[in-house]
């Protein structure tokens, strides 16, 4: 039952450690140039992520969106001399003295019945000349100075609603409630000016100047200036500007050309979220303005007895805008240069990788194999078949030595064994790394194919075969096999109980091996290092283990099976390294005859 938990358990472990390959004694294949590009990339993504996040800090990354709902009962809206200051007036000279119409402000309010009786109320708003300080109220929370602007739109010479005046639009025609404002333009009586305006006492122009102004200009002008917004939701801040809104212009004729004309004003809420955090912190705010869209104008012709010569309504708009703003939160941030350092790793290090790769494969053949041209491969065959039969027909004058001689001490110092270890590895010409070779993999091998890449096809295809599951598991059925031959039943018992290998803290006792000259990397040193010790221990071993098989050879002859074993070994190292790794005496002596054999079998 434990056993079954415990395996339970095993089963819903998501840390398993997968299982890979050594290669150098590393589970990843590195190179120099790898770490160069990598420093390089990383030093580039370095300043990216700097400037993203000092940004991110600074709160210059902005997300936003906006949203138009329609309403046909669309909800109140207050507007004050902070939101909606305006300023209205007759295009004329000294307009606020001497005016040629009179024009007046009301607040409408229409209120629907259920019966469908609508009751209309009427509220006068009395007007005054604009004063600068009023409008410098407004834009000193800007930071602007509104003197040469309020003195170049002439805003001095324009009506403007009382102090703290407060009106409201809400509402259509066919709704319940119904607000909105009515600018009107009528003929000037000053008696009327002074008894509904105790603000505003001006003296009408006569109607001599003002047929003389209308045969100078054709035509009389209402113009409205008015407080806007504009909103820029993607600035990270002053995303709303005020501005003063002065292209509202209404021409009419009295009698003969009158104007109507609709402006609507339309509500934006703001949704400021200003955390960084994943959590929100929303601050709200509403915005009225008027957009270039919200506006309808009719002209009409006169009649005698019209009373208004120009009627503007200010109402409320159908249409809410709703503005969601927010700061890039701390995952975004970490999303981004995350997703940003992949695309990097995809653009540059798909090279980077190929090159890794090649050098992989090209050092993995190198260390598997030699590479030779089949013409060598098969004059080297047929030398060393002749050896071997020669030295089975006649072994004992093939490695007569003399034992003084197999004694004799041969101080390695004198030697450069470094040469000796280098022939031992590089007995052919290994696959170099180039730019033909890196481009002809890069394309497949359709360019630049030469014997060197052909080197590097063929090795490929043998690691390839050899990595492949079936050869793996065929060759470990061979080693079953070996061992069903090779020992009794009994034999393979005590074999298979044999104990493991065993770790010490001490120096390991290894055998030598190719490998192990393969991966010193400091041959080259003038210097003897604690590397070259050991290379050198290891070609000491070598040449002794090599003395002890021609002692074999000799001192046995009548073990056949143990002297054919070792014949195949002499033969199987080459005939170069026996020459390489005896003194000069010994060659002379022992191989003389081999030498010859070896000469009339070349000259064949």
């Amino acid at each position: 039952m434990l056993q079954a938990i415990k395996k339970g358990f095993q089963k819903l472990d998501i840390f398993g450690q997968t299982i890979t390959l050594n290669m150098n004694r590393n589970d990843l294949y590195t190179t120099s140039f790898g770490g160069f590009s990598s420093i390089l990339i990383i030093c580039l993504l370095s300043l990216i992520f700097y400037s993203n996040i000092i940004s991110f800090f600074q709160k210059q990354n902005i997300y936003h969106g906006n949203e138009v709902v329609f309403s046909n009962d669309p909800g109140i809206i207050e507007m004050d001399e902070k939101n909606s200051m305006i300023a209205i007036s007759i295009d004329q000279p000294n307009f606020t003295t001497n005016p040629f119409f009179q024009i007046s402000l009301e607040q409408r309010i229409y209120i629907r019945n259920l019966n469908g009786t609508i009751e209309k109320l009427s509220i006068e708003i009395p007007l005054k000349p604009c004063t600068l300080d009023r409008f410098n109220n407004i834009f000193s929370d800007e930071g602007i100075n509104f003197t040469d602007q309020f003195n170049f739109q002439g805003i001095g010479n324009m009506l403007c609603p009382i102090d703290n005046f407060k009106y409201h639009l809400q509402g259509t025609y066919s709704s319940q409630i119904f607000k909105f404002l009515k600018i009107s333009v009528k003929s000037c009586k000053s008696t009327d000016i002074i008894n509904n305006n105790l603000e505003w006492n001006p003296t009408c122009a006569s109607d001599q100047d003002r047929q003389n102004y209308l045969n100078e200009n054709s035509q009389f002008k209402l113009q409205i200036i008015q407080i806007n917004t504009v909103i820029n939701p993607q600035n990270p801040e002053n995303y709303k500007t005020i501005y003063i809104d002065s292209d509202m212009y209404f021409p009419f004729v009295p009698l003969k050309l009158a104007r109507l004309a609709n402006i609507f004003y339309r509500q934006v809420n703001i949704n400021n979220d200003n955390s960084l955090l994943p959590f929100e912190k929303v601050d709200k705010e509403e915005i009225i303005m008027r957009k270039a869209e919200d506006y309808r104008d009719l002209t009409e012709l006169g009649r005698d007895t019209d009373d208004n010569y120009a009627i503007v309504y200010l109402r409320r708009s159908p249409f809410t805008e709703i503005v969601n703003r927010r700061f890039q939160k701390i995952g975004e941030l970490l999303s981004y240069l995350g997703g940003f350092m992949q695309i990097m790793k995809v653009l540059f290090g798909f090279f980077i990788a190929f090159y890794n790769r090649t050098s992989m494969l090209i050092e993995l053949a190198n260390k598997l194999y030699d590479f030779k041209e089949e013409k060598d491969v098969k004059k080297l065959k047929t030398i060393n078949t002749v050896s071997y039969i020669e030295q089975i027909s006649s072994p004992i004058d093939v490695f007569q030595i003399n034992g003084n001689q197999l004694n004799q001490t041969h101080d390695i110092s004198n030697i450069e064994w470094k040469d000796y270890l280098s022939k031992l590895v590089q007995k052919s010409d290994s696959i170099k790394f180039n730019f033909k070779l890196f481009i002809n993999q890069l394309t497949f091998g359709f360019c630049f194919k030469d014997k060197n890449s052909q080197f590097l096809e063929k090795a490929i295809e043998k690691i390839n075969n050899e990595l492949d599951l079936h050869t793996i598991f065929y060759q470990l059925h061979e080693i079953n096999k070996l061992k069903q031959v090779l020992l009794r039943k009994s034999q393979i018992i005590l074999f298979n109980f044999s104990p493991k290998p065993i770790i010490t803290l001490g120096i390991d006792q290894t055998v030598p091996s190719r490998l192990t000259i393969k991966d010193s990397s400091h041959l080259s040193h003038i210097q003897k290092t604690e590397e070259e010790l050991i290379n050198e221990e290891l070609f000491s071993k070598l040449q002794q283990a090599y003395k002890e098989i021609l002692n074999e050879i000799n001192q046995n002859p009548s073990n056949l099976c143990q002297m054919n074993i070792n014949l195949k070994l002499t033969q199987l190292i080459g005939q170069d390294f026996m020459k390489l790794i005896l003194p000069f005496q010994q060659r002379r002596n022992g191989f003389k005859l081999l030498d010859s054999n070896l000469n009339q079998e070349t000259e064949l």
